[in-house]
């Protein structure tokens, strides 16, 4: 069973505000993706600048994600779905926030109506979750639900971080705190409660890092497929754990180190030896 993990498209229509040249280098991973005949490809968010704002953004989105022709489980980011009106206040055209219930928003209506959507993945289960400050769509109480309910292993897709990525401000600036002060220290909770939780997969900081959160679960964190750093993963599971590996896009392989005074120290963006390739068991039940 494969899982390709894919975060961060932060697709426009040409021609390109944010990030000229974005849409050509995502044709060409596209390809590349397609390739690894993935029988689910995960999704981890800002899949669009301006979703929020802009229904056809996502549209758009959608459109280049349904032509990887695999299974997919797509969840929300920042810019797709704005995490609360402090956020949009700042940032109304990248994170505008939708007074509405979750089935009513721009996601909502062109990706799914669900906020908590379901995928069995060989001997895993894989959840995907779109989060808003405050869990006005009452994720966490249905997640937790679904956790109780199944002692398989699982695989949790969001797109905040729920523990740093680095140990630099990047990190602290643009990592959960900023974007659910409250919310993303619940799920934090929630997953340790878990122990069938055996990986929160994300997105968000554009960085490939794999941090452990609790003695059953790792965080493991996509690049920014479009804008950097350009890559993605490939989980090959089976009965015991999954295999994971790095690949790298064709955009640029950094993005903070141009972006912030951030030194291009080795592995910064695409992390460590360790953090690119390794093994992960699943979680024993005692």
């Amino acid at each position: 069973m494969r899982i390709v993990h894919i975060s961060d498209l932060h697709i426009e229509p040409a021609p390109e505000r944010r990030f000229p040249g974005l849409m050509a280098s995502l044709e060409r991973d596209r390809t590349a993706i397609s390739r690894h005949a993935a029988d689910l490809v995960v999704v981890t968010g800002d899949v669009t600048n301006y979703g929020g704002r802009y229904r056809d953004h996502l549209v758009l989105a959608r459109d280049w994600i349904e032509g990887l022709d695999a299974p997919t489980l797509v969840v929300p980011g920042n810019h797709d779905l704005g995490p609360s009106p402090a956020r949009a206040a700042d940032n109304p055209e990248n994170e505008a926030y939708q007074d509405a219930p979750y089935p009513e928003t721009n996601f909502g209506t062109i990706f799914h109506p669900s906020p908590v959507i379901t995928r069995d993945a060989g001997p895993v289960r894989v959840i995907g979750i779109g989060l808003r400050e405050g869990d006005p769509d009452g994720v966490l109480p249905r997640l937790e639900r679904l956790l109780r309910a199944d002692t398989r292993p699982v695989i949790l897709c969001g797109h905040y971080p729920v523990v740093d990525t680095r140990e630099v401000p990047v990190s602290s600036e643009f990592g959960s705190a900023a974007y659910l002060p409250t919310t993303a220290p619940a799920l934090l909770e929630l997953i340790r409660a878990h122990r069938n939780v055996a990986v929160y997969a994300g997105g968000h900081v554009h960085v490939n890092s794999v941090r452990r959160i609790a003695p059953h679960c790792v965080q493991m964190t996509a690049g920014g497929l479009g804008p950097g750093a350009s890559s993605y993963r490939v989980y090959d599971l089976d009965a015991r754990g999954l295999t994971y590996s790095t690949v790298l896009g064709s955009g640029s392989l950094t993005f903070w180190e141009a972006e912030m005074d951030v030194a291009p120290a080795e592995g910064f963006s695409l992390g460590t030896p360790e953090e690119r390739t390794g093994r992960i068991s699943w979680p024993t039940s005692s």
